[in-house]
């Protein structure tokens, strides 16, 4: 008699926690969510407009709806190395007096074929709230970045894709401190 009064309560215990699981979602998806503005959000936050985007003329995608994020990236790399790339940067950028620091994060896409275009940018001080750098210097690491237009593509179990991408270069009175990724 212990041994049935123990399943009938842990059955009818199961079927009370599924109830209350439906109950949950459904108040979650009818009454919990916060609204979206499809008209104002779009796009995922990543999303590169090619309209504003530099460097854009004759730049194709493979798939337009997929492409992958800038943290998934496998295989897309500079194809000559980030340290090549990093010596080259340093090796070429002059600082002209330039007194700005913040970071310039330079944005973009790197196609199935390996090609870079799309290009964005964004400025902001050390604390990264935005900010205007000097534009002359601006320009300058986006030319010596944009010299980079053959890259590895991104290879995703065995296919390669579209992915975005960026680099990042932390500056202090006008001196490059640190390039990321």
């Amino acid at each position: 008699m212990k041994k049935w009064l123990k399943i009938f309560l842990f059955s009818l215990l199961g079927l009370v926690l599924l109830f209350l699981g439906f109950v949950g979602y459904g108040y979650y998806n009818y009454w919990g969510k916060f609204p979206v503005d499809e008209q104002k959000y779009s796009h995922n936050v990543e999303y590169i407009n090619p309209d504003e985007a530099r460097l854009n003329d004759g730049f194709k995608l493979c798939n337009e709806r997929r492409i992958a994020q800038y943290y998934n990236p496998e295989k897309a790399t500079y194809s000559k190395g980030k340290n090549r790339l990093r010596a080259f940067i340093m090796k070429n950028y002059v600082n002209k007096g330039y007194q700005d620091s913040g970071y310039l994060n330079i944005r973009f896409v790197i196609n199935c074929h390996g090609k870079a275009g799309r290009y964005i940018m964004h400025e902001n001080d050390l604390d990264l709230n935005p900010k205007k750098l000097d534009q002359d210097m601006v320009e300058q690491l986006f030319q010596l970045t944009t010299q980079f237009k053959e890259r590895n593509p991104n290879i995703i179990r065995e296919e390669f894709y579209d992915s975005y991408m960026y680099l990042s270069y932390r500056i202090e009175n006008g001196e490059i401190i640190e390039i990321l990724p």
